[in-house]
């Protein structure tokens, strides 16, 4: 039976950042009834807002190492990503946002260590990269799993992630789908800032009900033609 894998990619761009949190708490595997079950990876780091470490993480996120998600793996079988969900707080959200794109754009904000992305950096690049789930439907799926409770989960789409860190860590992952001619099977989930135990637990809930209605989501063969 088909397993799918998960990555949550969280920044440190604040003193907490409660998708490390959410990341923390999501199980490592959901059993579901009469459907596939789905194995979640975790990266184990949190990363650093520096574009030279974004630039050289992304790519090993889809390598298939296991050693990526887990350091004391032994196994030599490589892993097989099915839907990667990258997870990041956004200071100004009020709600959850599922980005929809993600754009080369200008990257004019320097990271921690004060460096700029370099000029050349994404070069020759598209402009832009979609999402190509149907991420407005799966949004409002999302949002029923709350049932009557859905006001305190306002689950939205966006078309502006940013640009800057999150942004960039999804163009780049998109990017290296779309040099494979592979389905565009990546999500970046922005999360408000609550920190107590009732945001990190309503932060779970989504993203573990965005897993499975994306994973639901997804093509029978990831390999698109030419």
């Amino acid at each position: 039976m088909k397993k799918n894998s998960y990555t949550v990619a969280p920044f440190r761009e604040y003193e907490y950042n409660p998708s490390t949190s959410i990341r923390d708490n999501l199980p490592h595997h959901l059993v579901r009834k009469d459907k596939s079950p789905i194995h979640i990876l975790k990266y184990p780091q949190n990363i650093n807002c520096i574009y030279t470490e974004v630039l050289n993480l992304t790519p090993q996120l889809w390598s298939g190492n296991p050693s990526v998600y887990d350091p004391d793996s032994k196994s030599t079988k490589p892993v097989e990503i099915d839907l990667m969900v990258h997870i990041g707080m956004h200071p100004d959200a009020e709600g959850y946002f599922l980005e929809k794109r993600a754009r080369r754009g200008k990257y004019e904000q320097p990271g921690d260590d004060g460096r700029f992305l370099g000029r050349d950096a994404l070069k020759g690049l598209p402009e832009k990269f979609l999402v190509r789930l149907e991420l407005d439907g799966i949004a409002a799926r999302v949002a029923e799993t709350f049932g009557d409770d859905n006001s305190s989960a306002s689950i939205k789409t966006s078309n502006d992630a940013g640009l800057y860190f999150c942004e960039l860590i999804s163009y780049l992952s998109l990017s290296i789908l779309d040099q494979r001619r592979e389905f565009a099977r990546v999500v970046f989930l922005h999360v408000p800032t609550g920190r107590d135990d009732e945001c990190i637990e309503r932060g779970v809930r989504v993203a573990r009900a965005l897993i499975e209605q994306c994973v639901d989501g997804l093509p029978g063969d990831y390999r698109l033609g030419d």
